[in-house]
């Protein structure tokens, strides 16, 4: 095989990574585009000053915002020309979108954590009653008011009588 043939064979297989990344993520990437047009767009019509901080934070928003519109559309079956329609909604509609995700995380979060500290202040409060039960045998025993049921005052068999 010559260097040209190489680079040639290269240049195939990248043009075929290529064209099968744009015909899976294309149409997303294309309602992606519309979606972010028609909000600027909106905005223009609503009278908002386009400054750039605002298309700066449109862009960092952009790749979750992606993951979004993919995933709506896998669930939806959605391909071609509606996936490209759910990706513009989910543009169009990204602050809002966004914030509802996160804030449904966030409650998904405190219930986890809420759930966790109940569990470990339960286990917190079963020690310390083992420790307050073992300090009033204790105490009971030395004062002489201990009962004979205490388990833990009950002789223990001599292991040289055992034997």
């Amino acid at each position: 095989m010559t260097a040209a043939t190489t680079t040639h064979t290269e240049q195939g297989v990248a043009m075929a990574w290529v064209e099968a990344a744009f015909a899976k993520y294309g149409w997303i990437l294309i309602g992606l585009s519309f979606g972010f047009a028609a909000k600027y767009a909106l905005l223009l019509k609503r009278g908002v000053v386009i400054k750039p901080q605002l298309v700066l934070a449109d862009v960092l928003l952009l790749p979750l915002v992606a993951l979004i519109a993919y995933h709506i559309a896998n669930q939806f079956g959605a391909s071609g020309e509606a996936a490209a329609l759910l990706a513009a909604f989910s543009a169009v509609g990204a602050d809002r979108l966004v914030k509802l995700l996160t804030e449904q995380f966030f409650r998904r979060v405190e219930n986890d954590i809420t759930a966790v500290s109940q569990r470990v202040r339960g286990q917190v409060r079963q020690e310390v009653q083992a420790e307050l039960s073992g300090q009033a045998i204790i105490d009971d025993t030395l004062s002489g008011r201990a009962p004979t049921e205490y388990a833990a005052l009950r002789p223990r068999p001599d292991p040289d009588e055992t034997m």
